[in-house]
């Protein structure tokens, strides 16, 4: 029996992810693409993405973000700010420089309302079949869900597929409404 806690499979994942070549995060960010489009969610107008981080092998969010251009919505993107995440609304002109965790981040600093969410694209690293997930252990997207006050749709995006449970969740871990993987969607809500 693996030992299934947060610390446990926040290893496992991160070394199963460094394994993979970027060829393999391409082409599995391209299938977990065209399953979210199955979703319907693109009526909505203020989404939340991350950046994705390529040295760290993130699924890329670069189509997504993209996409919504096209579809003229609005999208913000994280920023840290000490222990908490801001919310930077982005356009196709944005300027990004590299934060302190080498994760890009727009230049502007001008914060909006994180209330105006309705779907935030959430980073992971591991999920299990109950729609909790394993984040990079810094709290702070469980931070910034957990502050939220509407019911935003809260998506993960994860190279893998989940495994059965994942021990030490706690009442701050936030569920998720829906994980896409390569494979398919698997809907929480």
């Amino acid at each position: 029996m693996i030992n299934n806690n947060k610390l446990f499979l926040r290893q496992l994942f991160k070394k199963e992810r460094s394994l993979l070549s970027p060829n393999q995060v391409k082409t599995s960010s391209k299938l977990i693409f065209k399953n979210l489009m199955t979703l319907n969610i693109w009526e909505k107008n203020f989404y939340h993405s991350y950046l994705s981080n390529v040295l760290n092998n993130e699924v890329e969010t670069n189509e997504i973000i993209n996409l919504l251009f096209k579809k003229n919505k609005r999208v913000f993107v994280p920023k840290i700010l000490g222990t908490n995440l801001i919310h930077i609304e982005i356009n196709k002109n944005t300027s990004y420089s590299k934060n302190q965790l080498g994760i890009r981040e727009p230049v502007n600093s001008s914060k909006s309302n994180p209330d105006l969410l309705e779907v935030i694209f959430v980073p992971l690293l591991a999920f299990d079949k109950q729609g909790d997930r394993v984040g990079y252990g810094g709290g702070y997207y469980d931070k910034f869900l957990g502050d939220i006050k509407n019911n935003a749709l809260k998506i993960g995006l994860s190279l893998f597929e989940p495994i059965d449970k994942i021990l030490d969740i706690e009442d701050h871990d936030i569920s998720l409404d829906y994980i896409i993987t390569p494979k398919r969607v698997y809907n929480f809500s």
